[in-house]
């Protein structure tokens, strides 16, 4: 639960629902406090999150090139529908859509 004390009287207001109208641009929002009817500032802040995951390397369909950077068929969008194959590297994705565009 996300609680924050009121400045005025230390009453912890659940702000559970604060994101329920989107993140303010400016990361702070007005709120009423729920016992004292007082309104104040809150800032929000955003800690960094961290994960990590094994960089997968594939074989370019068209010129075998191995890259971590693949365009896949029903992954990315637009693909080129005239190309048979299923992945492409940077390079021959924007080929063949300049192909298929005549770009």
């Amino acid at each position: 639960m996300r609680e924050v004390k009121c400045p005025y009287c230390n009453y912890k207001n659940d702000l559970t629902n604060i994101f329920a109208d989107g993140v303010p641009e400016d990361n702070e929002t007005d709120w009423e406090c729920r016992k004292c009817g007082k309104e104040f500032e809150i800032q929000i802040e955003f800690e960094p999150c961290f994960s990590a995951s094994k960089i997968i390397y594939e074989n370019c369909d068209k010129c075998n090139k191995s890259t971590r950077y693949i365009n896949k068929r029903g992954s990315t969008y637009p693909f080129p529908e005239k190309y048979k194959g299923n992945k492409l590297c940077k390079e021959c994705f924007h080929d063949e859509l300049r192909n298929e565009y005549k770009w």
